[in-house]
């Protein structure tokens, strides 16, 4: 969408829109089914529409109301959007950012729908003069109804919405007509009666407004809108819905601008060399309020009506930024550095092309670099995600620190780059895979995006940050909807460079154990949630239908961040033994134990809440009482810098091709324990008896026998050339062996300087059946700035998963240890 621009004419100062394209001449009404969705669903990052949906539509608009039904809602946040309007932006430049808006509010509960024209699954679409659909509502039960109309004219710039309430009492009924917006990321400001109510979303360039009339007799304010409604009578509440690409066409479209006394306050934006700069951002403050904020048009020109100063700030990701004083009816000219230009190729070892994360870090006086807020795409943050390896980026002249990776299986390259006004700066880096991990895939089960409600992240971003860091296998779990990275995949010929299907997390309360993954799950296309179960306040209930959802489908099920001790002894969360939940193991394939590095510390660890429980901790005395399910690492991941990347699951697997991966040799592989867990480090373990036999050999996951009780553990880690591991722990059952710990300090002859960091054969004597847990971990290393700050200062880490070795020859059996500690329950620091 073109901004809105301010022109002068004879000395006269209008306000104009640039004509959209596509006039129809009249307004249009369906509703979406399969047959017309890519005809009618209008685009953006927030469109949560689907079949069943209204959509009306002229040649200025396209709205989406939801369908009133009980089961309506938008995802896992927006919830209950029956009747409301769901989705909403203009007809050229689609670009919905909405959630939901909510005529009166969550409380009314919209349930009956009819439409002028009218429209029906049979003849699902409809011309008109006029569109109206109107929807109803029970208030008071016996008492009090409402119906909602939305009001759609060929030509129409707002969206007109009347709530009328019908009072059939003997007796007047005060209400209060609050509506509610649900547009997460913007800025906002209340409005009060006649005035405009905003958000605005600077990165995602979309505003939305209300203004509410008057009602005669009725005082409505920003924070109530009460209204009297008469006995036996009725009142209505009118507003007008308005969108816009930024906050400035937004006071212009709904006329909040023409203040008596205004004037146009012009300020042009330049480089100092003179180019208009285009999509500079301006936002202007009175008294710390904003009153006007956009971005300027291809002519570096930004118009906004003021009837005082202002200060204004104005800024470019590419070009830096300037503070200033405007007034009204004046002529600014603000000049941003001139910026220059990295043209980056990066490549493979045989020079292709190649993914890749390119940080930049301002190095001296030069400040970092901020192309985009932390749920964008392409360029986040200081980062830039390429699919390719090739791309050009503008940047503030300065000089960059900047680090080339493409996860922990390759070499980083480093390099200082002086960026130039006006000048084109080189960035050549070609990327070597020192790491071998023939045999294993890397994998994270846990990721998520806007889709899921509880963040504003592009999914598109989120599969650009799984590709660049190099995850070659990610189910599309986003929170009670089935999703999938397809489509994205798709759109940057990418398909053979990850691996994916449909899954979901299935999300309920309390947080640490109503949240269960699960892969892979049948997708209905537009349906509401695609087709997903129903969360349960159960966990018991929820993990058992996940379980058996798809008709008993074959699936991984991962249960999710638990307290575990909540979990599985302490059902009522009082902090004393009880029953739990334990029917969840019996469909709990994998759990999440992360952070791994944990493994080395006590039963109880330190939280900003207060001590809570040591999940990787509490899973080996699981596996001690006899639990056998694997251990998973994931980043669960909702925003784009560096979001994903920093743990992953290393898993067997038969191809090494991301093209050639099969979803169910993961899920068979994970449910086996075919998993090292790690943040970096590649971790390679291999347990040989000593007496040959059909089962005298295996890696994480499997079951030896070792019938003399005496074996060789062949342990070796890898490291790429941004980190490295100082120690090597054996566990035996749960249990840090000290003759079995080897660090760089005290077995300097074992460990290496190189990419292969430790390589041992370790003799083990094992008394009785014991499953066996490898370690290794660089305390003296930090990830560093390759995962970012958040990340910079862990320490490199990675965590096999048991080996089961019977020595007795009657099976393995647990030896019921609680390592020191007894076991959970709900921790102190575990939130409800």
């Amino acid at each position: 969408m073109q901004s809105v621009r301010g022109f002068i004419l004879g000395g006269l100062f209008l306000w104009g829109a640039i004509a959209p394209v596509g006039s129809a001449s009249a307004a249009e009404i369906a509703i979406l089914t399969a047959d017309n969705w890519n005809a009618w669903v209008p685009a953006g990052k927030e469109v949560d529409a689907i079949y069943g949906d209204i959509v009306i539509r002229n040649d200025k608009l396209v709205a989406v109301i939801a369908q009133p039904l009980v089961t309506r809602n938008a995802n896992m946040t927006v919830k209950n959007v029956g009747g409301c309007l769901l989705d909403f932006t203009t007809r050229e430049g689609q670009n919905d950012q909405l959630g939901a808006w909510y005529p009166l509010g969550k409380a009314a509960n919209w349930r009956t729908v009819t439409t002028t024209p009218a429209v029906s699954e049979q003849s699902p679409t409809a011309k008109a003069e006029r569109i109206v659909v109107r929807v109803g509502a029970v208030i008071q039960e016996g008492k009090l109804t409402a119906e909602t109309t939305y009001e759609l004219a060929d030509g129409d710039g707002r969206l007109a919405v009347t709530t009328t309430f019908k009072n059939s009492t003997d007796k007047p009924i005060d209400y209060d007509a609050a509506d509610e917006i649900r547009a997460d990321g913007t800025v906002y400001t209340k409005g009060t009666a006649g005035a405009l109510a905003w958000n605005y979303d600077r990165w995602w360039n979309a505003a939305y407004g209300v203004i509410i009339d008057q009602p005669e007799g009725n005082k409505p304010s920003a924070t109530s809108r009460k209204l009297s409604i008469p006995a036996g009578g009725t009142a209505a509440i009118a507003r007008h819905v308005y969108v816009a690409s930024d906050l400035n066409q937004l006071l212009q479209v709904a006329g909040a601008a023409n203040e008596p006394g205004a004037k146009p306050a012009v300020i042009t934006v330049t480089d100092e060399a003179g180019k208009p700069l285009a999509g500079a951002y301006v936002e202007l403050k009175q008294d710390d309020k904003v009153i006007a904020a956009g971005k300027t048009g291809s002519d570096g020109m930004f118009i906004a009506s003021l009837t005082a100063p202002a200060k204004a700030s104005v800024s470019s990701p590419h070009h830096g930024e300037r503070t200033l004083e405007v007034t009204a009816g004046g002529q600014h000219a603000v000049k941003l550095p001139t910026a220059g230009t990295v043209v980056a190729s990066v490549t493979n070892q045989a020079g292709g092309p190649i993914p890749c994360k390119v940080q930049f870090r301002g190095a001296g006086d030069t400040k970092n670099p901020n192309f985009f807020d932390k749920s964008g795409e392409h360029a986040v943050g200081n980062l830039y995600y390429s699919h390719t390896g090739a791309f050009r980026l503008e940047l503030p002249p300065g000089k960059y620190d900047c680090t080339v990776s493409y996860g922990p299986e390759y070499d980083i390259v480093e390099q200082q780059l002086e960026v130039l006004a006006g000048s084109e700066t080189r960035l050549s880096a070609k990327l070597i895979r020192t790491v071998d991990t023939r045999g294993w895939v890397s994998g994270d089960f846990h990721n998520h995006a806007s889709p899921s409600g509880d963040n504003i992240s592009s999914q598109y971003g989120r599969v650009l940050n799984l590709l660049c860091e190099h995850v070659e296998y990610a189910p599309c779990t986003e929170h009670n909807r089935i999703s999938t990275y397809v489509p994205h995949l798709k759109r940057l010929g990418v398909e053979h460079l990850m691996g994916t299907c449909t899954g979901i997390e299935l999300t309920s309360s309390p947080l640490p154990l109503g949240h269960m993954n699960s892969f892979p799950l049948h997708m209905h296309d537009h349906t509401q949630d695609n087709g997903a179960p129903l969360p349960d306040a159960d966990p018991q209930a929820q993990i058992e239908r996940l379980a058996l959802w798809d008709n008993r489908s074959e699936k991984l099920v991962q249960q999710n961040h638990p307290d575990l001790g909540w979990l599985l002894f302490d059902k009522n969360g009082d902090g004393k033994p009880d029953e739990g939940y334990q029917r969840v193991l019996a469909h709990m394939d994998v759990v999440e134990v992360h952070p791994p590095q944990n493994i080395f510390k006590p039963a109880l660890i330190d939280g900003k809440d207060g001590q809570k429980n040591n999940t990787i901790f509490n899973w080996l005395q699981l596996l001690n009482q006899g639990a056998r399910v694997p251990g998973v690492v994931n980043t669960d991941a909702h925003y784009n810098i560096h979001g994903s990347g920093w743990l992953r699951n290393w898993i067997e697997c038969p191809t090494d091709d991301p093209a050639k991966i099969e979803v169910l040799d993961i899920v068979h592989a994970a449910e086996h324990g075919h998993i090292v867990m790690s943040n970096g480090p590649f971790l390679e373990v291999n347990l040989q008896a000593a007496q040959p036999g059909p089962r005298s050999q295996g890696t994480a996951g499997d079951d030896i026998d070792a019938p003399t009780g005496k074996a060789t553990l062949s342990v070796r880690v890898q490291c790429a050339n941004w980190l490295d591991v100082d120690r090597v722990q054996v566990f035996i059952n749960g249990a840090p062996q000290p003759e079995l710990n080897f660090t760089r300090k005290s077995h300097p002859d074992m460990f290496g300087s190189k990419v292969v960091k430790f390589e041992q054969k370790i003799p083990l004597a094992l008394k009785s059946d014991a499953h066996v847990i490898v370690a290794t971990i660089g305390e003296q290393s930090k990830l560093g700035h390759v995962m970012g700050p958040e990340h910079a200062k862990t320490p490199p880490v990675a965590v096999s998963n048991p080996i089961y070795v019977d020595v007795d020859g009657q099976g393995f059996k647990p030896n019921q240890d609680t390592l020191g500690a007894p076991l959970p329950v709900k921790s102190p620091g575990s939130k409800k």
